[in-house]
């Protein structure tokens, strides 16, 4: 027997968000991490994200209606003028019922139902996907200023004892101390924004996720990104696919419909008219943000291509100038500086790949893709 997705995504809440392990009191050892995957946070947000079972509460009562809509005939437009009425709040000359009329309003406020409901779970993933991004790129900054502080620390052994036998001056020592001390700094800071980033996806998704959950590693690579070439084809599927156009387009479909009802053609002629203004904005604007998507993306693309070539030269430079330190032939000035210039290349790296997660992600909700 298969499991209902929403208890399948109630285990995973239980498992990865509110298992927080046991007690500190009960534990001689902090509760192993948990991977909280994109797939499962994207799954969990569309389950538990309030808003997104507010439009599928709708859609259900949509579906309810239209499966108890009455099949209308004109003898019986005294009722049908009445249920439209309560139904829909569509008031309309009895003579202009036709037996296809209350089928075809409940069928067209059913898709509008359903279409919001897709509109809001593409929200909630696309604001899942940012905040789990983010979380991502949080969690390797903390991890990347701990391993500068772990070599700073052995730097520091290291510095120490060379003081101790005459070969290296109070003034290294200090300097490396005083390294040390900005490292732990920075690291304290890089957790607190990782702890932020953790708070803010829990509230996309609706639960708060436990402190031993960490997201999936970040391990893109520019090389690993193929990006379309063609624009306008791109433009094409964010017709044929985004939420915003389907819904201006049900828009104007049931003013359509409604002209056809309503005994004031003037009045309804100009709301049609208005709702095709709408969807050619809608058109509009998906081709601007499928445009502006797709260039930010290749610039992102081309910044970590460059953030990449920049990071080995400064590692290398970085394992040179501690060997020369060792040897010598350096002062510890040059370590730090060349220690402070690879960390910083790792953050531009980081900061780059996070970006241009984004960007995709971006261009992929322009096409109506999430």
């Amino acid at each position: 027997m298969r499991l209902p997705r929403s208890l399948v995504s109630a285990l995973i809440s239980l498992t990865l968000l509110t298992a927080a392990g046991p007690p500190a009191a009960a534990a001689d050892t902090p509760p192993e991490p948990l991977v909280l995957g994109l797939e499962q946070a994207l799954s969990l947000a569309e389950t538990l994200n309030p808003g997104v079972r507010l439009t599928a509460i709708q859609v259900s009562s949509a579906r309810s209606a239209l499966e108890t809509a009455p099949a209308a005939a004109p003898a019986m437009a005294p009722a049908l003028t009445a249920y439209l009425q309560a139904q829909y709040g569509i008031s309309i000359p009895q003579q202009a019922i036709t037996p296809q009329t209350v089928g075809q309003q409940a069928l067209l406020t059913y898709e509008q139902a359903a279409s919001q409901h897709l509109s809001a779970r593409q929200q909630v993933r696309a604001g899942a996907l940012q905040a789990y991004v983010t979380w991502q790129k949080a969690v390797a900054t903390v991890e990347a200023q701990q391993a500068a502080l772990e070599r700073t620390r052995t730097q520091l052994a290291n510095v120490e004892a060379a003081v101790a036998v005459g070969s290296a001056s109070q003034y290294d020592l200090l300097q490396v101390q005083a390294a040390l001390a900005g490292q732990q700094a920075a690291l304290i800071g890089a957790q607190a924004m990782e702890e932020a980033a953790r708070s803010a996806l829990g509230q996309v998704i609706g639960t708060p996720i436990a402190a031993n959950v960490r997201p999936e590693p970040d391990t893109l690579r520019s090389e690993e990104v193929a990006l379309p070439t063609d624009l306008e084809s791109l433009i094409a599927q964010a017709v044929s696919r985004r939420p915003d156009l389907r819904d201006a387009a049900l828009d104007l479909a049931g003013r359509r419909l409604q002209t056809g009802l309503s005994a004031d053609g003037t009045g309804a002629a100009q709301q049609v008219q208005a709702a095709a203004s709408q969807y050619e904005l809608a058109l509009a604007r998906a081709r601007a943000e499928v445009t502006q998507a797709y260039l930010a993306a290749h610039g992102a693309l081309e910044e970590l291509r460059a953030r990449e070539k920049a990071l080995e030269p400064a590692r290398e430079a970085l394992r040179l100038a501690e060997l020369r330190y060792d040897a010598g032939l350096a002062t510890w000035v040059e370590v730090q500086a060349a220690s402070a210039a690879a960390l910083e290349a790792e953050a531009g790296r980081i900061q780059a790949a996070a970006n241009l997660r984004l960007r995709l992600l971006e261009l992929r909700q322009a096409l109506g893709e999430l």
